[in-house]
């Protein structure tokens, strides 16, 4: 709209510039009511993304409900630089000796050295065979050999590499510089004894470069390369079995990642050297991923509490503000859902542990959640085993672990096309149309400013010549009058 000018009224001495102000006020009345409109809109828009960010950080609390924090059991080493280790509910709590004697190593071979690492080779194949060496000989495992392409115009050192890495064949390739040319390190993917691998090779004879053959290799022959360069494919590590003992039982392993050796305990062996291994009772990760929940949880009724329930006063009609969420079902929707989750038993769970509520989560007299430490640990300590099946998807069927079925409830809020994203859509639309109707009432007024200014404008005219007609009658009568007196 316009700005009412400050010209009106010089000619006739009226305050025609107040009255276009007022009468342009009372003819915007309609158009800041479609202002207030959509500042309430947007502050529920605005709203809703409080709303959904809330509902998203307890999600991701729920996500973190996973069985493997609520295992029961713990795993500790008095020396971490040496090995650490994790346990399960199948774990005996116990003191163990653990001396971890060599590591688990991978088969690793360099090339004798080329000019550079564009220098030509051989197209052809390389054949990669798996086994193991035993007495002086390479035994194949059982695993099948694989082979590896060196394409016509990709046959340089580096095409070599890039092919090997390409083909997954169990081996990873790099180049080195060593100041007397490039070499190329292969390194089996896998350690252990039975992971030693031999090259063989078949040159295309039609094809320039040097000998594909440079890169056959026996790991039961090869020599070991020396600080001077190796003229041939030689050894840098051979595959070798982790060996360690528990309360000196002598043990080995291909993987220095060790599941097998003490029940439900997983070791990770990381340096030679001794440690002691203590299994015992341990609820704390899931003490914690619940306390995360319910702290979530509390967060979220808070933001619903400030958007949606009236402040005291509202509901009486006295003085107090409501929420921008007040009238919306969509937040008492919300927090019923997920109170029912609270409440709700999995589908399939007997005894004494079924639901949330039965490990100690439990409701406040101000809504807020807690979670009674005391008793979920001793349902941790009673059985640790049931406790964990209620967060697995897989203990009594897909979408039945209190973890699932808490996730697809708030997903169902949140992600795209969702409950908040069904109100946003509506919202957003009646923003737009506002935003319409405000252009359109505002070029309509401009348009009634615009004719209230040109009949102003043509009345002070008037009352303009109208005053100087007045004033010469005026003067003219005087005159008369004084010539009469004469």
């Amino acid at each position: 709209m316009a700005s009412v000018g400050s010209a009106l009224g010089i000619g006739s001495g009226l305050d025609l510039t107040t009255l276009l102000s007022n009468l342009m006020a009372a003819e915007s009345v309609p158009l800041a009511k479609l202002q207030t409109q959509e500042v309430s809109i947007q502050s529920k828009i605005s709203a809703y993304g409080q709303l959904r960010s809330a509902i998203s950080s307890l999600r991701d609390a729920v996500k973190g409900l996973t069985p493997d924090k609520f295992n029961g059991a713990g795993a500790g080493s008095s020396a971490s630089d040496v090995a650490t280790a994790t346990a399960t509910n199948a774990a005996t709590k116990g003191t163990y000796a653990l001396e971890v004697v060599s590591l688990a190593q991978a088969e690793k071979a360099v090339s004798a050295g080329l000019e550079s690492s564009t220098a030509q080779v051989q197209a052809g194949a390389i054949t990669f065979t798996f086994g193991s060496v035993e007495n002086g000989e390479f035994i194949p495992g059982e695993g099948e050999a694989k082979t590896v392409t060196i394409e016509a115009g990709k046959n340089t050192l580096e095409g070599v590499r890039d092919a090997i890495n390409a083909a997954e064949a169990g081996v990873t390739a790099t180049i080195i510089h060593d100041g007397t040319g490039a070499r190329l390190v292969l390194t089996a993917k896998e350690t252990g004894a039975g992971h030693a691998f031999r090259i063989t090779t078949q040159g295309d004879a039609g094809s320039d470069g040097q000998a594909l053959s440079f890169l056959d290799y026996d790991p039961a022959s090869a020599p070991d390369y020396s600080a001077g360069g190796a003229a041939q494919m030689s050894r840098l590590q051979h595959a070798a079995d982790a060996e360690f003992k528990i309360d000196g039982i002598v043990m080995t392993s291909a993987r220095n990642s060790v599941s097998t050796a003490l029940e439900g305990v997983t070791l990770t062996l990381a340096k030679e050297g001794t440690t002691t291994i203590t299994v015992k009772d341990d609820a704390s990760k899931a003490r914690s991923a619940l306390q995360s929940m319910v702290d979530a949880y509390n967060k979220l009724l808070s933001t619903v509490n400030a958007l949606a329930v009236n402040t005291p006063g509202a509901s009486k009609g006295e003085s107090g503000t409501a929420g921008p969420l007040a009238a919306d079902s969509l937040t008492r929707d919300v927090m019923t859902r997920i109170r029912n989750e609270i409440f709700s038993p999995v589908q399939g769970a007997t005894g004494a542990y079924t639901s949330l509520a039965s490990l100690g989560v439990s409701f406040q007299s101000d809504g807020t959640l807690k979670l009674d430490a005391t008793r979920f640990e001793k349902a941790m300590a009673t059985d640790a085993g049931a406790v964990a099946r209620l967060f697995d998807d897989e203990a009594y069927g897909e979408g039945r672990s209190i973890t699932a079925r808490f996730q697809a409830q708030l997903d169902a809020m949140v992600e795209s096309d969702g409950l908040i994203d069904s109100r946003l859509d509506g919202l957003n639309a009646s923003t737009k149309s506002l935003q319409t109707q405000q252009e359109q009432l505002s070029k309509r007024l401009e348009q009634i400013e615009a004719r209230y200014r040109a009949q102003f404008s043509a009345l002070d005219t008037l009352l303009a010549q109208m005053n100087s007609t007045a004033s010469y009658l005026t003067q003219q009568l005087e005159a008369l009058k004084n010539l009469r007196s004469s």
